[in-house]
């Protein structure tokens, strides 16, 4: 998993040197760099070109430099695999070229070990995942001509990936649907029924070397949720609580066939009941204790999440009055050893807040 991350003129981040945790959590006021951070933790895998491979040089859109700065785009990203360190990089137009490392050339066997680690990040970062979920996408009856059905970035598709699930895959429905009943307990059972779906589609007619293209409509019988609540059976998806879908979907992903390694997501709360955003914190560490290669850095606006984290596993983001956005650790608060054993991280968040980042020199950059 990644073990740090170096951004130059990426966006809000003109420079930024950041350790993650396995996982990692982003607090801070709106519009201080928190999606910023996961778009660029997503960079490699969305450049990828074909899926199979990670680009390295002069890739990254121009739209995503830093205003005002003539330098060229950079991240790079760095992950240990036994003896090596492995990096990616990266860049876009006039990045630099160096090899990795730039010192003394390394013995036969010390470049193979070197290169495996490299070719194990970039394994990694393509299958870096972002949620942003919405609400009534989770809940649309959906139809998919996929072998394997997949859940997307806004929940588009949740279920036919649970239809596909508990007809093929049961052992991993019942997963999905036991962790989703720990995290709200008043879920009794997870049902799917057939659905019709509306897809819009574009034909195009060719007459007389002129072409046309004309929009057609069709329904075809997909699938759609049903939840069995406590005193409520057969409810659809789209009279469950947001907080209920939410959780679900994010359990599809990380249970599902299609597991990613690297998960992004854009607030973790999830719409959840404080209590249930425990529980959830409680259930994705256990995801991860049975899957120690997956990794997850996810945003939140809940100090309540907070409370469940341990303080080194929290980030805290800040912008600048030059508009420029820097990202700490919580623990790098100055009084923070005065202060870690008589509030919980979300108390403490909640007191200090982030202005403080401000006035303290950045982090060291990395070696």
């Amino acid at each position: 998993m990644i073990q740090s991350v170096q951004f130059r003129n990426f966006k809000a981040y003109r420079s930024l040197d950041l350790d993650l945790e396995p996982f990692t959590v982003l607090v801070g006021p709106n519009a201080s760099g928190k999606t910023t951070l996961l778009d660029g933790l997503r960079m490699p895998a969305r450049l990828a070109t074909p899926p199979g491979t990670l680009p390295e040089e002069g890739v990254i859109p121009e739209s995503f430099r830093s205003f005002g700065v003539s330098q060229p785009i950079e991240l790079t990203f760095y992950a240990r695999f036994g003896p090596s360190l492995g990096k990616v990089v990266v860049s876009g137009v006039g990045g630099p070229t160096q090899s990795w490392p730039p010192t003394a050339r390394l013995d036969e066997e010390s470049e193979r070990e070197l290169s495996r680690a490299n070719d194990k990040l970039r394994l990694f970062l393509r299958t870096a995942t972002l949620l942003r979920f919405e609400a009534r996408k989770l809940a649309d009856a959906s139809y998919s001509e996929e072998q394997v059905p997949a859940v997307a970035s806004d929940g588009t598709g949740l279920a036919s990936t649970i239809a596909f699930l508990k007809l093929s895959h049961e052992d991993l429905f019942g997963e999905i649907e036991s962790a989703l009943k720990q995290v709200v307990p008043s879920v009794r059972k997870i049902r799917v029924e057939r659905a019709s779906v509306e897809q819009s589609s574009l034909r195009t007619i060719a007459l007389d070397d002129q072409t046309t293209h004309v929009s057609e409509k069709r329904t075809l019988w997909g699938n759609r949720l049903v939840l069995d609540m406590q005193g409520a059976k057969g409810v659809p998806a789209d009279s469950v609580g947001e907080g209920t879908l939410m959780a679900l979907g994010l359990l599809t992903v990380l249970l599902g066939p299609q597991r990613p390694k690297l998960l992004l997501l854009d607030d973790i709360e999830l719409a959840l009941h404080p209590v249930a955003q425990g529980r959830l914190i409680e259930v994705l560490r256990a995801i991860q204790k049975n899957a120690p290669e997956l990794q997850i850095v996810a945003t939140s606006h809940s100090p309540f999440i907070l409370n469940y984290l341990k303080p080194e596993e929290i980030r805290m983001t800040f912008l600048a009055e030059n508009g420029f956005a820097r990202c700490e650790k919580l623990t790098a608060h100055p009084e923070f050893e005065k202060w870690k054993d008589l509030m919980s991280p979300g108390e403490f968040w909640s007191t200090v807040g982030e202005s403080w980042i401000g006035k303290v020199p950045a982090s060291a950059p990395h070696e």
